[in-house]
């Protein structure tokens, strides 16, 4: 972004911790009596934020409506907020991933870490997928998504046009429908052919991607260099995949050589979607899709593994039900028990927000031995004193080989 000064940004004041937090690298002000200056505001003005003493600190973007009432985009005060600028930054943050032609599917937006707060940017072949989640970046959003196409045409090989999806969602995107549309030239229509498919890649993987089909879209792509690192593991392994959704740990895993796959999960669509991946990469011979509850399938396994695979939901309903924090424990036991000597297990959990489970702990406590794991990719950019804005936590551990 251009970082210009502006003519003096109005200013927001915030309470004295809340001030310790934004020095700290925290992008988020959390509305409190402190608070002085948001009724003259409208959302995604830009204001510098300052103490009680008025020493200015950021420049942010308010929010007057909601209780996280604004966003820092720049960490220097008084900034001009660029939202094309932003775009074009984020963009060739990832010149690498527009060069790769293995991979396709990647963030291309990852909101405050991209200076353009509230919104996550995913592309999936020919598609953008925008996900607006504060109403902070409403405003600014054609601005960013005319720089992106721009740039996604001038640097891409297409062999047809960018198509764009914005999903407008302001609360936890698991607990409502999402509002899709298309979107043009600043012009918007409803999403059409909600199931049409789009082909991707990722890590030479074809994947047949349904991008307009609100959460549905068939690959978690902020997994990717977790897939990367599974790859440099696999060959000659036996996978279990748990909580397989469509099956992408499965199919990387089996590209880079593991002698078979299998993947558990109670969807059926999902595991459909997985099968037909797996024909469609030449990989069916090895593959195995098995509809069930995952405590289940473990519960009556004879089979040992050598990479497992368990990525849950917070909650889910189906089978006998799923609560992270009640049930998480007991499965990743189960787990390591069906784990061959040298084996691997990848744990996962995208719980964030709130009162973080304890991740490390419960799969120390099956008696694993807890080794270092993957980083996250490039394309998903961290701030320090943020815990927020990283999207998963992830462990790995290895039962030690028997003598």
């Amino acid at each position: 972004m251009s970082g210009g000064r502006a003519s003096e940004l109005p200013p927001l004041t915030v309470s004295r911790t809340t001030a310790r937090f934004i020095s700290d690298g925290h992008p988020w002000v959390r509305i409190d009596r402190f608070t002085r200056g948001l009724d003259r505001l409208k959302p995604g003005a830009a204001v510098t934020l300052v103490d009680e003493r008025g020493r200015r600190l950021a420049s942010a973007l308010a929010d007057p409506g909601s209780d996280l009432c604004a966003r820092v985009y720049h960490r220097r005060p008084d900034r001009d907020f660029d939202p094309a600028a932003a775009a074009v930054r984020a963009w060739e943050r990832r010149t690498p991933l527009h060069r790769d032609p293995a991979t396709d599917c990647y963030r291309v937006v990852h909101a405050e870490a991209d200076f353009l707060p509230g919104l996550r940017v995913e592309r999936f072949g020919p598609v953008l997928v925008a996900t607006v989640s504060a109403a902070v970046i409403a405003p600014h959003l054609d601005a960013v998504l005319a720089a992106l196409v721009e740039r996604m045409l001038a640097d891409c090989a297409l062999a047809v046009g960018v198509e764009v999806v914005v999903r407008r969602h302001l609360d936890d995107l698991r607990r409502a429908e999402v509002a899709d549309e298309m979107w043009h030239a600043g012009q918007r229509s409803p999403v059409a052919e909600r199931e049409r498919e789009v082909p991707g890649r990722e890590l030479g993987i074809t994947y047949p991607l349904r991008p307009f089909a609100g959460l549905a879209t068939g690959l978690y792509i902020d997994q990717r260099a977790t897939r990367a690192w599974l790859q440099s593991r696999a060959a000659g392994r036996r996978v279990l995949n748990l909580f397989a959704y469509t099956g992408a740990f499965s199919l990387a895993a089996l590209a880079a050589g593991a002698v078979s796959a299998t993947d558990v999960d109670l969807g059926a669509p999902a595991l459909a979607r997985a099968g037909a991946a797996a024909a469609l990469n030449g990989c069916a011979d090895r593959h195995r899709t098995v509809q069930a509850d995952c405590a289940a399938f473990l519960a009556e396994a004879k089979a040992d593994y050598d990479l497992i695979i368990c990525d849950p939901p917070t909650a889910a309903q189906g089978g006998e039900g799923w609560v992270l924090r009640r049930d998480y424990p007991g499965l990743l036991q189960r787990a390591a028990d069906h784990l061959a000597p040298g084996g691997l297990l990848l744990a996962s959990c995208n719980t964030i927000h709130g009162k973080p489970f304890p991740l490390p702990d419960a799969v120390a406590a099956t008696g694993l031995t807890l080794v270092d794991g993957p980083a996250l990719g490039e394309d998903v950019p961290q701030i320090a004193g943020f815990p927020e804005g990283r999207p998963f936590r992830l462990v790995v551990a290895r039962r030690t080989a028997k003598a």
